[in-house]
């Protein structure tokens, strides 16, 4: 068994290799950039874009939560442009990142941690040349750090090729560097290169933390997509490949995939059956940790912290093996003097206080003086040398056999394989302090507020609810909710979730608690005015994680369970906002901003309907997919077994009515309410004819009852009316947006003052949990009919006025789809207001889907 091999940094080429071709679109250098992530569509109004300036390319940074695969990123991408680089072969640089660049940049890969430890080593006795240092100062610490591989490097060379423009640098680890005077410090020294040398392409890999975006605010943000279901498949296939050192399977077909290796496909049944652990296998790490467990024929936990616990444990075993395992003459082999249980200890106290002094590299005397009174404590007899050389021999040995430390400048200094495995050996430390366990408890907590802290204190609490002690989890979550602010109380929510609270009956009450909080700060209660939080990103965070609790729901499933609310369940009442009467209104608008929203005319809605509350989400999008599998509810699986025989006559495919978002059949844990994105007209379309056919009785939809998509005069005449016309005024009471004439770009205040709608101005950057604007609710009741996603009508594209024998379509009807665009309206989280007002309207090819589209439910009412 080779567990430690896959921490090790001698196979990361390996994970990169596996990592970045998991999917085109998740880590590529476009003209030597990163691209981002999958985003709006990319000629939509309101996001023009501007032209690329090669000369000047814009910095970025990389920003994504832990294990997510940053480093691996920025690796991957200068091992290939290095190679494409040697022998300028644009080729290898086109196809492996989508380089395309007359010349190819040399890639330069430096961790921000080394240079920064360098120049505090250089500048100790005075910090001075530290605050706004010029950027020589950076080129200086590259070119130490680069003497190694590349003797004779100079600054005056380094500096030659930044003049030219010949450099990408890819700078790792911001969030490492230490705390926020150092990290300042960092950015400062990035942004002075910046400034420098502009026509070198910049690459920051970071965690977020707070001043993050306004430090580096010449850069542009990227992000990195958690794995989908090929990428596991893909990255597990390698993994345990390369354990074997076999050739791969032989697939199929030259077009089919990779068969999986039996461990493999063993694991993927594991994540496959069980939502709650294919979640967090969309983390590279933790896939990586759990290929580790099944290696080691260890049982597959449930839980973050039960995972690293079990891998911990497994590489130290692993290490210790290899004491035995090592050929040497027997005469000269000793096992080494401690137990696991110490050895872990041991790592446990210098993970913790590595935290404490903000170092992300320990140097070995600082180790030396740290484990030396615990030796001599506990072994009266050893000396100094003894303690230091016990050290040394410890860490080295640890670094050389399990993977779990990285020796540097020939065992000088040490740091954990991943920052993670750090914070979560610190978290141990402080549960495990015997009679003095609650104070170090408490000192822990005490740093809430500091993000770096932030990962050691959740999986703090996780591993005291899983496998610790569950009075003390008890006692951190109430300390949190103590303090009365969003942060705690989204941290202790956090929290719970990596423990898999709904499991835990110990915790049932402070999971209780923590839901009725966060349904209040999402804006999800009745007393919305005076309990939610103003800033809709807290909102978005508390509502998710209300999801990931289980608890947002529109009726509880025990009558324990805390939260209901209404508007989620496709089968009650409350589903539907008011009803709205045939009349006559005034449709477009001729001082609108775009063309197409002109003239304005009058239009006569001739049957009664309702729009649903929210779009449709993924939840209920859920049980229509599974019902086109053959599972769910009687009436479900029966409207649906009637849809895909229509469904076969025109070509359609279960899976092409799959949300090209969710990363296999099932979409992301905290996901639930979201609005569900990426589906095309068609599965729109075919989702409301099963949901007319589940819903209503035959004798419904024989008097005229109909569910459909609103047609798009349907769609406006609820966004910007009043449920009431006025007689012979057809424009009479039209609003602007859905809620009114203005727009408040506030994120502070009363929340009933504040941004109305998720577009680019909240910050959220991707679709929000339905309900968390109630102040942005049209005046018939339904939300959201401005931002959040772009809605599919059922009503082709065309100009105004629309003729008055205008038709909802769809193939499954007999107003068959013959058109080749369909109308979208509301706009969306990633565009301006402009495009949330009521007259905006645009226009889609109907076999597109994307990450900002979804749609509503429209119910039509027979005639009296």
């Amino acid at each position: 068994m080779r567990v430690g091999l896959l921490l090790r940094p001698a196979h990361v080429e390996h994970e990169a290799t596996a990592q970045a071709q998991r999917h085109p679109d998740r880590r590529q250098f476009r003209a030597g950039r990163l691209r981002p992530a999958t985003g709006p569509d990319p000629n939509e109004r309101g996001r023009l874009r501007a032209p690329l300036d090669a000369s000047q390319p814009t910095p970025e940074v990389l920003v994504a939560l832990a294990g997510s695969g940053k480093t691996t990123t920025l690796q991957y991408g200068a091992l290939l442009l290095a190679r494409a680089w040697r022998n300028q072969d644009g080729q290898l640089a086109a196809a492996k990142l989508e380089c395309f660049t007359d010349k190819i940049p040399l890639p330069i890969y430096a961790r921000l941690t080394e240079l920064m430890a360098y120049l505090r080593k250089q500048y100790a006795q005075n910090r001075a040349p530290l605050v706004g240092a010029p950027p020589r100062l950076l080129l200086e610490a590259l070119a130490a750090l680069l003497d190694d591989p590349v003797p004779g490097l100079s600054v005056a060379v380094l500096e030659a090729w930044l003049q030219r423009g010949d450099c990408m640098l890819l700078l790792d680890g911001l969030d490492e560097t230490g705390d926020a005077h150092e990290r300042n410090g960092a950015m400062d020294l990035i942004n002075h290169l910046v400034q420098a040398y502009p026509k070198n392409r910049f690459i920051v890999a970071s965690r977020p933390f707070a001043g993050l975006a306004e430090r580096l605010a010449g850069f542009a943000e990227r992000h990195l997509r958690p794995l989908n279901a090929a990428d596991m498949q893909a990255l597990l296939n390698r993994l345990f490949l390369a354990l074997r050192l076999d050739a791969p399977p032989a697939p199929a077909s030259p077009d089919a995939p990779q068969p999986l290796v039996a461990e493999a496909a063993e694991l993927w049944r594991n994540l496959d059956r069980s939502p709650r652990l294919f979640d967090m296998a969309t983390n590279p790490l933790l896939l990586t940790s759990m290929a580790v467990l099944v290696e080691g024929r260890e049982p597959l936990p449930t839980e973050r912290a039960k995972i690293y616990q079990k891998l911990v444990e497994l590489t130290i075993e692993a290490w210790r093996k290899t004491q035995i395992t090592r050929n040497l003459p027997p005469s000269k082999w000793q096992p080494f003097e401690e137990s696991n249980d110490a050895v872990r200890r041991r790592l446990q106290f210098l993970a913790a206080k590595m935290l404490e002094e903000e170092r992300r590299e320990l140097p070995l005397y600082r180790a030396r003086e740290l484990l030396r009174p615990i030796y001599q404590q506990n072994n009266p007899t050893w000396h100094e040398e003894r303690c230091a050389e016990h050290v040394r021999t410890l860490l080295s040995e640890i670094a050389l056999h399990s993977g779990l430390l990285q020796a540097h400048n020939s065992d000088d200094r040490f740091s954990f394989s991943h920052f993670t495995l750090q914070e979560y050996l610190a978290a141990r430390h402080y549960t495990e302090q015997g009679s003095d366990k609650p104070d170090a408890v408490a000192t822990m907590l005490g740093r809430w507020r500091e993000r770096r802290w932030r990962e050691t204190i959740l999986l703090a609490l996780g591993h005291e609810a899983t496998s610790g002690d569950q009075e003390t989890a008890q006692r951190m979550v109430h300390d949190l909710l103590a303090t009365n602010e969003a942060e705690a109380l989204l941290l202790a929510a956090d929290g719970l979730d990596e423990a898999n609270v709904y499991t835990i009956p110990e915790l049932k009450a402070q999971r209780h608690a923590v839901s009725r909080r966060l349904q209040a700060l999402a804006a999800l209660t009745s007393d919305w005015q005076q309990a939610a939080h103003p800033d809709p990103q807290i909102r978005q965070r508390a509502a998710t994680l209300l999801d990931r609790l289980r608890a947002d729901k529109a009726h509880p499933d025990r009558d324990d369970d805390p939260c209901a609310r209404p508007g989620l369940d496709l089968t009650r009442s409350d589903y539907w906002a008011a009803r709205i009467e045939p009349g006559c209104f005034s449709m477009g608008d001729n001082n609108g901003k775009y063309d197409d929203e002109k003239p304005q005319f009058d239009y006569q809605i001739k049957q009664p309907y309702a729009l649903a509350r929210f779009p449709v989400t993924n939840q209920q999008y859920l049980i229509f997919m599974d019902s086109l599998a053959g599972r769910g509810p009687d009436a479900a699986r029966a409207a649906a077994e009637e849809l895909l025989k229509l469904m076969a006559q025109h070509e359609q495919t279960i899976d092409g009515f799959r949300p090209r978002g969710w990363p296999g059949e099932h979409y992301r844990s905290g996901e639930g309410n979201h609005p569900v994105v990426a589906v095309t007209w068609y599965a729109a379309s075919a989702f409301a004819w099963w949901a007319n056919h589940s819903l209503l009785s035959a004798a419904e939809r024989a008097a005229g009852h109909l569910i459909r998509l609103p047609t798009e005069a349907e769609w406006e005449r609820a966004a910007a009316y009043p449920l009431q016309l006025h007689a012979n005024q057809p424009r009479a009471g039209r609003r602007s947006y859905p809620w009114g004439d203005d727009l408040s770009e506030q994120v502070s205040g009363p929340i009933s003052a504040t941004l109305q709608a998720n577009i680019d101005l909240s910050k959220i950057k991707s679709p929000s949990v339905v309900g968390i604007f109630p102040h942005g609710a049209a005046a018939c009741g339904a939300e959201e009919l401005g931002g959040n996603v772009w809605e599919w009508c059922s009503t082709p594209t065309g100009k105004y006025p629309l003729p008055d024998d205008l038709v909802a379509e769809s193939l499954y009807t007999k107003h068959k789809s013959s058109n080749s665009s369909y109308v979208l309206r509301g706009g969306s989280w990633g565009y301006e207001s402009a495009n949330v007002r009521c007259a905006c309207r645009y226009g889609y090819h109907p076999t597109a889907g994307y990450v900002s589209s979804g749609f509503r439910l429209a119910r039509l009412f027979s005639l009296p």
